[in-house]
């Protein structure tokens, strides 16, 4: 019998019968089921058969059994011969032969069950049990190894290198010295099982980033588009033109709006507006509307902050405020938040705040959350869509660290449309003084690798009652210190270059090399010409890194 499952999907099996008075022939036909490749070869030779007898039960409509005599002719052969293709992931062809002998056969039945009246169901049941060949037996494990720890008593070198101390002086010896390593205690690892290709391979990390690039392509094709909508009922709102910029000491970002027509400026007064450019979306409450005419021409333009004005003056009062519990950072300005809308996640490390150590007076809740901020030498990075306030270090990746840090965002030449730099002249420091109020700390922090004696201006704050808040402090301020270059660069907003935030780590390829720098401001513009109907997009960022000494 041939089986190739990848050509036949139908296969039949011809048995001849024989009796006194007729010959019957039946054809059983199945479907097998598709496979890419998958080919069993099986040759059984036997030595001629007189005759050999298999009782059938045979059930005519009459119901007399009778019995039935089935001969086979094969060629005379010695042996029987199995030969079986698999093709499997880790290997394009793995070929097994079995050869085994009829003899050593335990047991062999072959039942055949016909109903030849309608042919209502047709079973072939083949059963081997116990095949082995005369004084060889093969056996293939068909499956990846289960996961398992692996305990070994061998010596484990430890890691680096060995030091040899001796306590007593060497002395002339006619037998050299002998080093003798006693059995380590068992050392286990996991093996989470598999065979070449692992079942359970491990898992990537969870803070692996990858940086964005823009791809180099000869041309680019821009579809810019601007659109607006009131967030209160989704009403479109037409604009002439809009930018939108913040800075890493701003707490909300701040924009300018100009409408097309006078309605427009009346649906968008004192309204949350939803700007959508190239697909970014951006929120502005839109504040003091203005107007402005000509000699023939009227425009309507207005100011606007991000959501988070919403917690600010003059949509909330100023309030005062101390902590009468002991409180973590986090938990104050959750606090501080409560019951608004909004919602308060940190990146910084958190720390306790003593009860009655902070206080304010005459502050809004942003502007206390970002008082806040500033004191650990942190700032406010808001997602206006979901009202999520993240407290983010001000350098997360600070100066002398960016050789080694993975940017967010790498520019090249062919998105950068206008490239800038400056030297920004500051003092240097390499250590500062940082300590707390009445319930705080005192620490002296100073640059890793530097001698500390070039001191910064001493930090007195009210929430520095933490190492860590020494800590974060103090790397915020030595960060600042020294001289800047300052680069503005003005590129386009795409798929693949979306607008970038304070805080980001940029690189800029200049060259072969590429340079690296931390976000200090965005903007981004969008107008429409009048006449021509054109929509133009343009995103500018100022980047801050330390200069090189040459």
């Amino acid at each position: 019998m041939v089986f190739n499952t990848s050509q036949i999907i139908e296969q039949q099996l011809t048995l001849s019968q024989r009796s006194q008075s007729h010959a019957a022939n039946t054809v059983f036909a199945w479907d097998s089921f598709f496979s890419l490749k998958q080919q069993i070869v099986m040759v059984w030779n036997t030595p001629p058969l007189a005759g050999e007898i298999f009782a059938v039960d045979w059930q005519w409509n009459t119901l007399v059994p009778f019995q039935l005599d089935m001969n086979w002719l094969v060629p005379e052969a010695p042996c029987q011969q199995a030969i079986s293709n698999w093709i499997v992931p880790e290997l394009q062809q793995t070929m097994l032969e079995m050869q085994w002998s009829q003899a050593a056969a335990k047991s062999q039945q072959i039942t055949v069950k016909l109903h030849i009246g309608e042919q209502l169901a047709t079973e072939i049941a083949l059963s081997y049990t116990d095949i082995q060949s005369q004084g060889d037996n093969k056996v293939v494990a068909w499956a990846p190894h289960a996961a398992r720890w692996v305990c070994s008593s061998k010596y484990v070198p430890p890691v680096g290198k060995v030091t040899l101390r001796f306590s007593e002086p060497w002395i002339n010896s006619t037998s050299p010295t002998q080093l003798r390593f006693t059995a380590s205690p068992n050392v286990c690892y996991w093996d989470d099982g598999g065979g070449l290709i692992d079942a359970n391979p491990p898992l990537p990390t969870i803070d692996f980033k990858i940086p964005i690039e823009p791809q180099i392509r000869r041309s680019y094709l821009m579809q810019p588009q601007i659109s607006c909508v009131r967030v209160s009922d989704g009403v479109a709102v037409v604009l002439k033109s809009v930018s939108i910029s913040q800075s890493r000491s701003q707490w909300a970002s701040s924009g300018s709006l100009a409408f097309s027509s006078r309605i427009d400026a009346e649906r968008a007064a004192n309204e949350l507006l939803k700007i959508s450019i190239n697909g970014y979306d951006f929120y502005l409450l839109c504040e003091s509307p203005s107007e402005s005419k000509a000699f023939g021409k009227t425009s309507y333009s207005a100011t606007g902050r991000g959501r988070l004005a919403t917690l600010a003056s003059p949509n909330r009062k100023a309030i005062n405020y101390v902590n009468v519990v002991a409180r973590s950072f986090i938990g104050l300005m959750a606090d501080i938040v409560a019951n608004t809308g909004w919602t308060v996640a940190s990146q910084i490390t958190d720390y306790p705040v003593p009860a009655n150590a902070f206080s304010y007076a005459a502050k809004t809740p942003a502007e206390a959350i970002n008082m806040m901020a500033n004191s650990i030498g942190a700032m406010l990075d808001v997602n206006d869509e979901t009202q999520t306030i993240t407290v983010i270090p001000q350098w997360p990746v600070v100066p002398w660290n960016t050789a080694s840090a993975i940017p967010d965002v790498i520019l090249h030449d062919g998105v950068i449309l206008e490239f800038n730099e400056r030297i920004d002249i500051r003092p240097d420091a390499n250590a500062v003084f940082v300590r707390g109020e009445q319930q705080g700390v005192a620490a002296k922090v100073k640059r890793f690798g530097t001698a500390g004696d070039n001191f910064a201006a001493d930090i007195v704050d009210k929430l520095i009652t933490d190492n860590q808040a020494a800590r974060m402090r103090a790397t915020a301020e030595l960060a600042n210190a020294g001289n800047k270059v300052q680069n503005s660069i003005r590129a386009k907003v795409m798929a693949d270059l979306p607008p970038m935030r304070p805080g980001m780590l940029i690189g800029v390829r200049k060259g072969a090399e590429v340079f690296k720098s931390v976000c200090e401001s965005f903007s981004i513009s969008g107008s429409v010409n009048e006449s021509t109907g054109m929509v133009t997009v343009n995103q500018t960022v100022t980047l801050l890194r330390n200069e090189v000494a040459v």
